[in-house]
C-alpha cells in the first residue's frame, strides 16, 4: 500500500513493483503514470466543485474569495483546484478567485491570507484545500476582528477539506461554516480489503461497489474506487444542488473518534 504525495515520482517505484508482479493498492494519491491494482480515493474534483457551490452560493454569486491550495504536484491539489476555478467561471462568473499554492504548509498559507486581506480586504470567502490551514486562517481572521458569527455583515465564509474534529467543532461554534469529509476511515478499511484481494487474485470492474462508491477507470491499467465524501455544514442545507449534513452527524468519522 503506498500513499505518495508526490504522484509524478511515483512511477519507477510502480514500474518496478509490477516488474516484480507485486500488486499495488494506493491510498488518497493517484499516479500519473504506471499501474496499480486499485486506487482508494474520494473524488477530490467534487470537493472543489462542493467549495465552489457552498461559496457561491453564501455570497449570492458576488465578491471576492481566496483559494488556499495544497500542493499542485500532487493530484489532489490538482484536481480541487481545476474543478474549483472550473465551477466558478460557469456557475458563479460575478466571483474573483485569488488562488495561492502553499504546499500544504499552513505557515505559507498564514501569510499568503493576510497579504491578500491587505490587498482586499473585502474578501469575503476562503477555501482551504485541507484542514492545514486551519489554524493559521482562523488566527489572521481573528487579528483582522472578522472571526465573527455568520448573521454580521463582518463575517468571511469559510469552507475545509477534510472533516476533522476540529473542523466539526468550529461548524458548531460559527466560526468557520462547512468542509467536505474525507472518508479517512474507510481509506483504510477498504485499501486493507483491497490488498487481501489481490493477494487472493481477485479483479474487479468498472461500476457501482457494495459500499456506496464508484469504481471508475481512470486509464487502461488502473481502477480507481470512489468513496463518498459529504459536503457538511451547520444547517445541513442544499447549497446549488449540492446536499450537505450537518456537522454533529454521527455518520460522520470526525464524531466517533472517542475522548
Amino acid at each position: 500500500m503506498l500513499a505518495p504525495q508526490d504522484t509524478a515520482a511515483v512511477a519507477p517505484t510502480l514500474q518496478q513493483l509490477t516488474a516484480k508482479k507485486i500488486p499495488v493498492v494506493m491510498v488518497d494519491t493517484r499516479p500519473e503514470q504506471g499501474d496499480a491494482y486499485m486506487v482508494v480515493r474520494a473524488d477530490n474534483r467534487a470537493y472543489g466543485q462542493k467549495a465552489c457551490k457552498f461559496l457561491g452560493e453564501k455570497l449570492s454569486g458576488k465578491g471576492k474569495v481566496i483559494m488556499l491550495q495544497g500542493d499542485l504536484a500532487s493530484i489532489n491539489g490538482r484536481d480541487r483546484t481545476e474543478a474549483f476555478n472550473e465551477c466558478m467561471k460557469a456557475d458563479y462568473p460575478g466571483i474573483t478567485v485569488f488562488g495561492e499554492a502553499t504546499n500544504w504548509d499552513g505557515a505559507v498559507a498564514s501569510q499568503k491570507l493576510q497579504t491578500q486581506l491587505t490587498a482586499n480586504p473585502d474578501i469575503k470567502g476562503v477555501y482551504m484545500q485541507s484542514s492545514f490551514a486551519l489554524a493559521g486562517t482562523l488566527q489572521v481572521l481573528k487579528q483582522r476582528g472578522l472571526l465573527v458569527p455568520p448573521s454580521d455583515s463582518k463575517h468571511v465564509f469559510v469552507i475545509s477539506n477534510d472533516g476533522i474534529p476540529q473542523e466539526l467543532k468550529e461548524i458548531a461554534a460559527g466560526t468557520i461554516d462547512a468542509t467536505v469529509s474525507q472518508p479517512a476511515d474507510q481509506y483504510a478499511r477498504y485499501a486493507l480489503q483491497y490488498t487481501k484481494a489481490a493477494i487472493e487474485g481477485k479483479t474487479f470492474k468498472p461500476g457501482p461497489t457494495d459500499h456506496d462508491s464508484t469504481i471508475v477507470q481512470v486509464r487502461p491499467g488502473l481502477l480507481e474506487d470512489q468513496l463518498s465524501a459529504p459536503l457538511v455544514t451547520a444547517d445541513g442545507g442544499t447549497y446549488g444542488g449540492v446536499p450537505s449534513v450537518k456537522s454533529d452527524d454521527s455518520s460522520l468519522w470526525g464524531n466517533n473518534l472517542g475522548g
